[in-house]
């Protein structure tokens, strides 16, 4: 299993154990600040009114770091919603003031995501804290 996977299913496994509210409480868009930097996580759909397919924007463009998409899903409605909202959670929990909702509830892990989950969320934080970057870090 490559470690990106394995690292989405640590994150989801996390949401499942911490998770609490529906994914109807997502909002499309939230902006996030910290000492003057902004940011912003947008669910972008490709077909609107459809809750399939969509991506997890991340946008640094205000630090000069640009737009990233984070996660995309296909065919699982509210993955994208709970990955952004997941997202939001995290920067919170680093100082960042943002709008918009809690983390959902994630679905039901598969079993081989819950016999690796142990290694998995040991490694996920270092994987988020790099993908998030500083404040200020492009």
């Amino acid at each position: 299993m490559n470690d990106s996977k394995t690292t989405r299913r640590a994150l989801a496994l996390a949401l499942a154990v911490t998770g609490s509210f529906s994914a109807s409480t997502w909002a499309n868009s939230t902006a996030c600040s910290n000492g003057g930097v902004s940011r912003s996580i947008e669910v972008v759909y490709s077909d609107p009114g459809q809750p399939v397919p969509c991506e997890v924007i991340y946008d640094k463009s205000a630090e000069g770091g640009g737009q990233h998409s984070l996660w995309r899903a296909n065919d699982e409605a509210g993955y994208c919603e709970s990955r952004a909202a997941a997202l939001a959670d995290k920067l919170r929990g680093l100082g960042w003031t943002c709008g918009g909702a809690a983390a959902p509830a994630a679905a039901e892990p598969e079993p081989a995501a819950v016999e690796e989950a142990p290694a998995a969320i040991e490694e996920a934080p270092a994987a988020i804290e790099e993908m998030l970057g500083e404040p200020g870090a492009g």
